[in-house]
């Protein structure tokens, strides 16, 4: 018998989240919030509470980050006995999660499964068959955090969600244990989550004055992605060489980002020291939380 758990991070949320979290949090056994929020919404949680009678709430009373957030829920879930946790950002909504519960269900042995992914934008909508009931998978390295079925009866042998990240690429990291643990990583290709990983902006390329529609972060945002790949490029530069390579992950941090932040975005200045920042930190071992 499979119980299953689903957690939402908050931090600062809008009202949009009550939509997004009714699209699974009825479905499953447990459902867990947790919130990094400064300040409380309590009209938000007020109304979740009462949606959801079986809602645990766990109050931060600050921003803790998304790793720690995910190791409490993990815990939180553990001691609930359930046996797969969903973990959802909170701005994120599925199309068709009773799909995704029957996939999970149809697995006759998940002994080596450590997570379950669905289509986050991998695919073509046109390719996507939300309504055909095909649980046809593919096995992925990396897959991000939220949408994932992860299996709490390997958390612990895997290990825990790294805490120096605070936020961004923590699934990277996560990902990175599990293929180093032996286990694999599923995407069910006709599961659909609507996700928004930054802000899309109309922006002009000063060179060639063409627009394009852009997916930005801010420079806090900026600080953390450059300090935070080079930490993986460190922690991983044996034991997964090829795919942490430090010479890729400049490339991305450094020549691509820059490169994209003075052709398209707003706050030039902010988000390119920002990087440089990071990086030096890196250096410093100075990890965990940072505010600018």
């Amino acid at each position: 018998m499979i119980k299953t758990s689903a957690c939402v991070v908050l931090y600062n949320p809008t009202i949009e989240v009550i939509e997004n979290v009714a699209t699974y949090a009825n479905k499953v056994d447990d459902f867990i919030v947790i919130d990094n929020s400064d300040i409380q919404q309590h009209d938000i949680i007020k109304n979740l509470k009462i949606t959801y009678p079986k809602l645990i709430y766990i109050n931060n009373h600050a921003n803790l980050g998304i790793a720690t957030a995910l190791n409490i829920t993990c815990d939180t879930a553990i001691a609930q006995n359930s046996n797969w946790i969903l973990t959802m950002d909170q701005d994120s909504k599925f199309v068709n999660f009773q799909d995704y519960l029957n996939c999970l269900h149809s697995l006759d042995d998940t002994s080596e499964i450590a997570l379950l992914a669905p289509n986050t934008g991998r695919y073509r909508p046109e390719d996507i068959e939300t309504n055909s009931h095909d649980c046809t998978f593919e096995e992925q390295f990396i897959v991000i955090t939220s949408g994932n079925f992860l299996n709490l009866n390997l958390f612990n042998s895997i290990g825990r969600f790294d805490e120096n990240l605070f936020i961004d690429v923590v699934d990277y990291d996560y990902c990175a244990k599990v293929r180093l643990a032996g286990y694999k990583t599923l995407l069910f290709k006709n599961i659909l989550l609507e996700h928004q990983l930054g802000i899309l902006h109309k922006r002009e390329n000063l060179l060639t004055r063409k627009i394009k529609y852009k997916i930005e972060h801010s420079p806090q945002r900026a600080y953390y992605i450059a300090r935070n790949y080079l930490y993986l490029a460190l922690k991983y530069r044996q034991s997964l060489p090829q795919e942490f390579a430090l010479l890729k992950v400049l490339n991305i941090i450094f020549i691509h980002d820059v490169t994209k932040i003075l052709l398209y975005e707003d706050q030039k200045w902010n988000k390119i020291s920002a990087k440089f920042l990071g990086a030096y930190h890196f250096m410093i071992g100075k990890y965990g939380k940072y505010t600018l």
